[in-house]
């Protein structure tokens, strides 16, 4: 990076939001759950305007921009890794629009907010962005990734709930896609190219969201099945009766996922009290119904209970907490937590089609227990629309593993899941963390045709880490 690139970029930005060196703040370089990476530059535009300016002066100058929302992604997609070349592009001061619309119940928002500020401004209003995360990502993180979450099953996921998108484009253009509107059929929905690109094709500054009402009231139970082969025909029974229409979340928890997330809030305090009288299933289950109607039109626990009891009668179901909702869920979130205590976290964000979802971790857990003996296995998932986070810990006491176990490791689980029909990147998109394997496991044809797309938009490859082409057309890239 040259001097005159520095000096132009703080005539854009101001010389306060355009550093360089030891003068990045950590935060900026450090993601959730990999090593620190490093950058030439940290620049934080506060206008549309700016970036583009910015991102025509990257160009120029022959550097790669690499948008950064809240850093909570787990790809490490924007992790630079560069310290000549990689230019940090944080959108965190990209506020300029919070324009809600209640009439269309839409809301057009710049990339710098936040979900919790989306949805503590909504509040009153009585809607909310239906994106429900154990992280605090912002908007463009969001829509970088079409991130989903555990609500995934009512709500869909971020591409369902966009309706248009401001995009720059790598030479600094900038396109208006959608027109924010719930029906549009004008043409391709170019927005939808954008979401799930991980910042790669275009730099999203802002969004137009389709927004919710807020439940009235929610209602949770964590339920013990009477072994892992009455969970499907659970799932089956709930969307066949008249809960249908209100479940909210069904997610899954193995028997060691559910004891991670307990040592780890007993450590910090927050006993959970003795779930199932001690005894922990095998496999445990998160239900959540939601609804618009309050408690004196349809009370939801009283509902979920007595569904519940029918199962418990069926054989299906042997035991149940019901109505602690915030205790469970806290519980729900404190699993990856817990798995940090146990080692270093090896995730694999994985679909799968639910027929093969329970042969798929008996066949994935024999596997480890074959050849990586001391990982401890404890996944956990939105098990309602075919998500599973397949994670482990290595232990601290275990020698680590070099590249090449980490790269057999992950190839093995990996090829059990496409052979049964799967995707091996359910909702964190692809990034540096992945790439290899996006390479060796995605379709030649799709793989081509990503490229060439790629090669319009960014054909220098100086947005964002991914690279969706062939690797043989990828050998430099980063």
């Amino acid at each position: 990076m040259s001097l005159a690139f520095l000096d132009a970029a703080r005539a854009i930005v101001g010389p306060e939001f355009a550093l360089a060196g030891a003068d990045i703040e950590p935060r900026y370089l450090e993601p959730a759950r990999y090593a620190p990476g490093q950058a030439a530059a940290l620049l934080r535009p506060a206008t549309a305007a700016q970036v583009a300016e910015l991102v025509a002066l990257a160009a120029a100058h022959d550097l790669t921009l690499v948008p950064q929302g809240a850093h909570t992604g787990l790809v490490r997609a924007a992790t630079p890794t560069d310290a000549r070349r990689h230019v940090l592009l944080a959108t965190d001061r990209l506020r300029e629009h919070f324009d809600f619309d209640p009439l269309d119940r839409t809301l057009r928002v710049s990339a710098g907010y936040k979900l919790s500020e989306i949805n503590e401004r909504l509040e009153a209003q009585g809607l909310f962005f239906p994106i429900d995360l154990s992280a605090d990502p912002s908007v463009g993180g969001m829509l970088a990734h079409n991130t989903g979450g555990t609500r995934m099953l009512r709500y869909g996921d971020v591409r369902a709930n966009t309706l248009g998108l401001t995009v720059v484009l790598s030479q600094g253009q900038v396109l208006q896609a959608g027109r924010g509107l719930q029906k549009d059929n004008t043409g391709l929905a170019l927005q939808q190219l954008f979401v799930g690109s991980s910042g790669s094709l275009g730099l999203i500054t802002e969004a137009t969201l389709k927004l919710h009402p807020l439940p009235r009231q929610r209602a949770a139970a964590l339920v013990a099945p009477a072994d892992v082969d009455a969970v499907l025909p659970l799932s089956q029974a709930l969307r066949a009766s008249e809960l249908a229409g209100l479940v909210s979340a069904f997610e899954g928890i193995s028997r060691p996922a559910l004891q991670a997330a307990l040592e780890h809030l007993g450590r910090h305090g927050k006993e959970s009290g003795k779930l199932f009288d001690g005894q922990l299933p095998e496999y445990a289950l998160l239900i959540e119904l939601a609804s618009e109607l309050p408690a004196a039109r349809l009370d939801l626990n009283a509902l979920l209970q007595e569904v519940l009891e029918r199962e418990f009668e069926s054989g299906r179901v042997v035991d149940a907490v019901i109505g602690a909702d915030a205790e469970i869920w806290a519980l729900r979130h404190s699993i990856s937590e817990g798995l940090r205590d146990w080692g270093k976290v090896i995730g694999f964000d994985i679909s799968l089609p639910r027929r093969h979802f329970m042969h798929f971790r008996a066949e994935g857990a024999a596997w480890l227990a074959e050849h990586f003996p001391p990982a401890r296995l404890a996944d956990f998932g939105h098990l309602g629309d075919g998500g599973l986070h397949f994670n482990l810990a290595w232990p601290h006491e275990a020698p680590p593993l070099d590249t090449e176990a980490m790269a057999r490791l992950r190839a093995g689980i990996n090829n059990i899941v496409l052979r049964l029909g799967g995707s091996f990147s359910a909702e964190h998109g692809v990034g540096p963390q992945i790439q290899q394997a996006y390479w060796q496991l995605s379709d030649p044809v799709g793989l081509r045709l990503a490229g060439e797309i790629q090669v319009l938009l960014n054909p220098k490859q100086t947005l964002g880490l991914t690279r969706f082409g062939p690797a043989d057309e990828n050998s430099c890239a980063s």
